[in-house]
């Protein structure tokens, strides 16, 4: 279906090599070279993961994506599959926005001279308990003022982009992806008072770990990064380098929450 609707709208498809194999109306090209054989855009096939995999290979690239949707949830690729032609048309003749989405960036300090940069975020940087360990202790610091400490199963900061996904599902706030914030929400506290907490997206959010006999691992996006342990500091900042997302100019922001989360029934069509 891909295919003949860019055949027809007369785009000419570029793709990494194993999956250009699949046809011969794809070029093979490798991502990292996509810029400079003239591609201007990037199409993800499939779901939000595979949204999140493309914005992570085109990181070093200012290349926009669109995401056209095959999967099942689809908040980041909200183009289904009766919408591919007339999608592509339009994006053959220029007819689409342009939208920034915001992404994190960890930084993990394990001393005083060690810092290891992480890979940037466009849904969300999480802190959470080592798989199948105990409970650990998190202590949040926000441009380096103490806020809490809590006993919990980890710690989620989260884009906009990122509020409909981990955050959304330990019931976080559904945020528009044009607000300018940072989603600080807490996985399984043992207490009845932790509640998501929304700051600018100029805040330096810290994170640490505040118990000895527990480990800890940074996830980024779903994918692990690293292991903490007591004491390291994982920094969290707004990163310098966006996401760029093709969007139809007929684009609902919102039609993506009221069909996914049921909110339109009965009067959305």
């Amino acid at each position: 279906m891909l295919l003949g609707a860019a055949r027809e709208a007369g785009i000419q498809l570029f793709a990494p090599p194993e999956t250009a194999a699949i046809s011969s109306e794809m070029q093979p090209c490798r991502p990292e070279d996509f810029a400079a054989v003239g591609v201007q855009g990037v199409i993800s096939l499939g779901g939000d993961g595979s949204f999140l995999a493309a914005s992570h290979t085109l990181a070093n690239t200012d290349l926009p994506l669109i995401g056209l949707n095959i999967g099942h949830l689809g908040y980041l690729t909200a183009v289904n599959e009766e919408g591919f032609a007339r999608v592509l048309k339009d994006l053959s003749v220029g007819a689409y926005t342009l939208e920034t989405r915001t992404t994190l960036r960890a930084a993990l300090r394990q001393t005083e001279t060690a810092t290891d940069v992480l890979s940037d975020a466009l849904n969300d940087e999480v802190l959470s308990r080592a798989e199948g360990g105990r409970a650990i202790a998190v202590c949040l610091e926000l441009d380096d003022c103490p806020v809490a400490r809590w006993i919990c199963d980890g710690v989620i900061l989260s884009t906009p982009t990122g509020s409909t996904a981990y955050s959304l599902s330990v019931g976080g706030p559904v945020v528009v992806p044009s607000a300018k914030v940072i989603v600080i929400n807490v996985i399984a506290p043992h207490t009845l008072s932790a509640r998501p907490l929304v700051v600018p997206e100029n805040t330096k959010v810290t994170l640490r770990l505040d118990k000895a006999d527990t480990a800890a691992a940074v996830y980024v996006d779903g994918v692990v990064q690293t292991q903490v342990t007591c004491h390291d500091t994982l920094d969290v900042t707004l990163s310098p380098r966006p996401v760029r997302m093709m969007l139809p100019e007929t684009n609902n922001p919102y039609l993506p929450l009221s069909r996914k989360l049921r909110w339109g029934e009965g009067f959305m069509r």
